[in-house]
């Protein structure tokens, strides 16, 4: 009796390679590089990439030099350090949502930022720039807390938008109010409310690199967790995954990096 041998099952490749990870990963950076050296050489000052290697060596004439190390160089480290905290809150909401298009923008968290920087404008008190991260912390994060309470995590995508949208339009619209009522009080709130990462010196990106660090590590070090949640809450939990402490510091940490992101550079969206 001939046996015929079963060959074996072949499965496909369906997780890519640590070798082309790396591979993806290496190419962005280099990207991410390529565009910070292009950024430093545009500039409405007639300053170009000749001029700004010289102002990094040492050999540009003072004004040329203070236009690349007071305002090109501090523009460039906020567009990093901005995107990098708007695309890690981005990364992390979605992944506690389990919703793609949940976001600081959708999620009216940039809203809430805005509302409480100008609740506070209209005393007229004048803050420092750490005090004022921390307003838009508490504000973003209420509003945060407000959308994800009336949508229910994990539930559909139109009924998060919808909240979102709702609560973002509502807050911009009693914002827009406050400004109109006390234009004196709220004068270049609303400028800044364009968003903008021209910057004067390092002097911002320095108070709010320990807030972005601090937001960043807090998210890597629960990244497990919060990757386990896409599995469904069950699984997670025989997992022994602690879901809904693991929900609430990634939603706040997620907003203390929109928080620095809206001080630093006004409410930018469309980045998570």
């Amino acid at each position: 009796m001939a046996v015929t041998a079963t060959p074996p099952t072949v499965r496909p490749e369906t997780v890519p390679s640590r070798a082309g990870a790396a591979a993806v990963t290496t190419a962005l950076v280099l990207l991410v590089a390529a565009l910070a050296v292009v950024d430093i050489t545009q500039g409405t000052a007639a300053v170009g990439p000749a001029e700004v290697l010289k102002a990094l060596t040492g050999r540009a004439d003072p004004g040329d030099a203070s236009v690349v190390i007071a305002s090109r160089l501090p523009r460039m480290a906020a567009g990093l350090l901005v995107g990098a905290a708007l695309g890690v809150a981005g990364l992390a909401l979605q992944a506690v949502s389990r919703n793609v298009l949940a976001s600081p923008d959708t999620l009216a968290v940039n809203a809430g930022s805005y509302f409480a920087l100008g609740a506070v404008a209209v005393t007229g008190l004048s803050l420092p720039l750490i005090a004022s991260s921390a307003v838009a912390f508490a504000g973003g994060l209420g509003a945060a807390a407000v959308v994800l309470g009336l949508s229910g995590l994990g539930a559909g995508t139109v009924r998060l938008v919808l909240a979102g949208t709702a609560l973002a339009l509502g807050l911009t619209a009693v914002t827009e109010g406050l400004l109109l009522l006390f234009p004196e009080e709220t004068e270049g709130l609303y400028q800044w409310n364009q968003g903008s990462i021209a910057q004067n010196g390092f002097d911002g990106v320095l108070q709010m690199l320990p807030v972005v660090v601090i937001g960043l590590a807090g998210l890597f070090l629960v990244a497990r967790r919060v990757d386990a949640l896409a599995l469904g809450d069950d699984t997670a939990r025989g997992l022994g995954v602690p879901v809904r402490a693991t929900r609430v510091t990634a939603v706040v940490l997620a907003t203390l990096l929109s928080a620095a992101a809206v001080t630093l550079a006004g409410p930018i969206g469309f980045v998570g």
